[in-house]
């Protein structure tokens, strides 16, 4: 007998009806569990992380998240200028100041929100959710909850352009503030 902790085989089966006609399954295949070396290397392979996270327990709310909340709330409405500047500081408070994604939720946010500015009927016009549905977590380049100073950067940059009228209930900066608070409370 070897020495060392033996390695099993796992066995994937197929199913046998499937509602996708499209997904084929083929089986059985032999899958090989990972062991806790290979599972603490992939841990510390993190770049930049002082800590290790246990990316299955950590149920805080990062910032992709977040915005793509807003598109599930407000999605409907069209960019503006005030929601394009909100997108940008999320986008900056995951980046650094002075970083861009070239392509990113925050260009098409700001291009989307000048070209409503033009757009004559709403129905001609870039939504929420255009930019922000299931782009936001796919563009954003790390996994940062969200913090009271990342929901504050975003509602100041909302309402400075928008000035005279309050922050949206339900926009961008609302639901960074959201999960700002939600993420508080986890860490007590």
């Amino acid at each position: 007998m070897e020495q060392g902790q033996p390695r099993v085989d796992c066995q994937a089966y197929a199913q046998t009806k499937i509602s996708n006609h499209a997904r084929v399954f083929e089986g059985p295949e032999a899958v090989t569990p990972r062991d806790a070396d290979e599972l603490n290397v992939e841990r510390l392979a993190h770049v930049g992380c002082g800590d290790v996270v246990d990316e299955e327990y950590d149920t805080k709310v990062k910032i992709g998240e977040a915005l793509e909340a807003a598109a599930q709330a407000v999605g409907d409405h069209p960019v503006e200028r005030s929601d394009a500047a909100a997108i940008r500081a999320a986008e900056a408070r995951v980046v650094g100041p002075g970083a861009t994604i070239p392509g990113g939720v925050a260009e098409q946010a700001e291009q989307a929100a000048e070209s409503n500015a033009t757009a004559g009927h709403d129905e001609d016009k870039v939504t929420i959710a255009d930019v922000l549905k299931w782009n936001a977590t796919a563009k954003l380049p790390t996994d940062k909850a969200v913090t009271r100073e990342d929901a504050a950067a975003a509602v100041e940059a909302e309402a400075a352009c928008a000035p005279g009228e309050a922050t949206k209930p339900y926009g961008v900066g609302a639901a960074l503030t959201e999960a700002a608070r939600h993420n508080q409370d986890e860490s007590w």
